[in-house]
């Protein structure tokens, strides 16, 4: 299905290939699939009942080409992953394509049972994939569950050149860089939206624009594709050069109507009268050709948010009512005196959608949070939401991939703050995690980069959800895997490459840049 591939003109480490668009985060959110009932938890691949742990290796060498990337999976198991793990990548058996240099395979994925047979599916973006001569095209492997899981399982492969899928390929046009899942249409199959924030839109270049891919007894189809910019009906705003709408996107029933939204970040929009940049917007579902109706929340009306609002997203219930409410980071605000010192901001839903009126902001000024911000600390540079102490309300994990512990620069931080009832989102019990902290695996060191990503996933099946923190410059690349209640750090145990059984790697793989949500 895929079209014939050429050799990348780029080469880069992989601390400039996460960074394919300046300040961009590469959260990707999954809302759980409305159905029948039949329908899988995402991640569950083999329908055991238990998901499996998903890690994004971008920058790993595939049969000798470097940064060609893979993705990692180990089944979940009653005491967490497995010790053994399969390994996905484009060089395997029935998949159309090939492993070539600088694909960056893995960069970002997504997961949901989009045929809805009881196993769940899992959607991977290759997001410098070339298309003929048109490096950095971009496409997307669908892998779809089985018995047995992924090993060997059916896949799809998806980009612009694939008929049905309205636009064209380019250069750089990165198509999947940033993806979610869930019912959009209300048919009870899980749908995909694809983000692609260089994509021109209205003959404007990179003003962004999103796909949406719908779910059927088949799984994924191109049939049916429908094109979203800002020119599209029932979207607010206009497509201007360098929006980037579509940076991120997150699935979640914002207003609480029964019907999913669909929640998209246009990080580089300009404000009229203002210097302020970034939006987000909300596209009310039930969708067909276009959003039942949207509204927008400009960055230049929350008071403390200014620069590229959007660069992660996540949505959660952090306060117990019937609405999601949506955890917006904003990794390059300046704080203080402080550039790029990062700063949340957590926008409250009720029926009507967000408003200004319902908006709390933290950084690490904030009373409780007990940090000092510095420049390009990237706080909430990368977002998570789960039910991680049992409370039955939602709870956010916040990445802080550069955060300098002592004189090492760059080795990251994470805070978990906990929601709780009527009040949201607090500082109250917070969790700081790093690794300095006793009980966190691991040793403190410059470029470490733990929470450059941050996750969620319930990795033993036992109900209660598990922070997650990928920390891709320690050596090769781990992933911590957090227990934590309100001011309690109950366990922390670190995973591999080879701790799952996969190979021992090498430095610049990125093992955790992507994470499960």
């Amino acid at each position: 299905m895929a079209a014939e591939k050429a050799t990348k003109r780029r080469l880069r480490a992989w601390h400039a290939a996460v960074a394919l668009v300046v300040c961009a985060g590469l959260v990707t959110t999954v809302a759980l699939v409305a159905g029948s009932g039949t329908s899988a938890k995402p991640y569950d691949f083999n329908g055991d009942g238990k998901p499996d742990l998903t890690v994004g290796v971008p920058g790993d060498t595939i049969d000798g080409n470097p940064r060609a990337g893979s993705v990692t999976v180990a089944n979940g198991t009653t005491t967490g992953p497995a010790t053994s793990s399969v390994q996905l990548s484009q060089n395997a058996a029935g998949l159309s394509g090939a492993a070539e240099a600088d694909d960056n395979f893995g960069q970002t994925f997504t997961s949901a049972d989009f045929d809805k047979d009881g196993y769940a599916d899992l959607a991977v973006s290759t997001p410098m994939e070339a298309l003929g001569t048109m490096t950095g095209a971009g496409s997307i492997t669908v892998h779809y569950g089985a018995s047995g899981g992924l090993s060997g399982s059916e896949t799809d492969v998806f980009h612009e050149d694939v008929p049905g899928i309205p636009g064209e390929a380019g250069i750089d046009r990165i198509f999947g860089y940033a993806l979610a899942s869930g019912d959009l249409n209300g048919d009870g199959y899980a749908d995909l939206a694809v983000g692609q924030p260089l994509d021109s839109a209205g003959g404007r270049s990179a003003a962004g624009s999103v796909r949406l891919l719908f779910g059927s007894a088949a799984g994924l189809t191109a049939d049916s594709a429908v094109w979203l910019d800002q020119d599209s009906p029932h979207v607010p705003g206009g497509p201007e050069v360098g929006d980037r709408f579509g940076e991120q996107v997150a699935i979640g029933d914002i207003n609480g109507d029964g019907d999913n939204d669909l929640v998209v970040s246009s990080v580089g929009e300009q404000i009229t009268g203002s210097s302020d940049r970034g939006s987000i917007i909300v596209l009310f579902g039930p969708f067909g050709d276009s959003p039942s109706g949207g509204e927008y929340i400009g960055s230049t009306y929350v008071d403390g948010v200014s620069e590229f609002s959007g660069t992660s997203l996540a949505v959660g219930d952090f306060n117990g009512d019937p609405y999601l409410d949506v955890a917006v980071g904003v990794s390059d605000q300046l704080v203080g005196d402080d550039g790029a010192a990062g700063r949340l901001a957590v926008l409250y839903a009720d029926e009507d959608g967000l408003s200004y009126d319902r908006v709390k902001v933290f950084d690490q000024m904030t009373p409780g949070i007990n940090a000092t911000p510095e420049p390009e600390d990237y706080f909430a540079g990368s977002l998570a939401t789960g039910d991680f102490d049992g409370d039955g309300i939602d709870d956010l994990i916040v990445g802080m991939r550069s955060e300098a512990l002592g004189s090492a620069t760059g080795s990251g931080s994470s805070a978990v703050l906990f929601g709780s009832s009527g009040k949201g989102i607090t500082t109250t019990g917070l969790v700081t995690v790093h690794q300095d902290v006793e009980g966190v695996p691991g040793a403190v060191a410059i470029g470490n980069h733990f929470g450059w990503t941050v996750g969620a996933l319930d990795t033993n099946g036992d109900g209660r959800v598990e922070p997650l923190v990928g920390a891709p410059g320690y050596g090769t690349g781990t992933v911590t895997i957090l227990k934590v209640k309100p001011a309690t750090l109950e366990s922390a145990t670190a995973v591999s490459q080879s701790s799952l059984g996969g190979g021992t790697g090498g430095n610049g793989d990125a093992f955790g840049i992507a994470l499960p949500h």
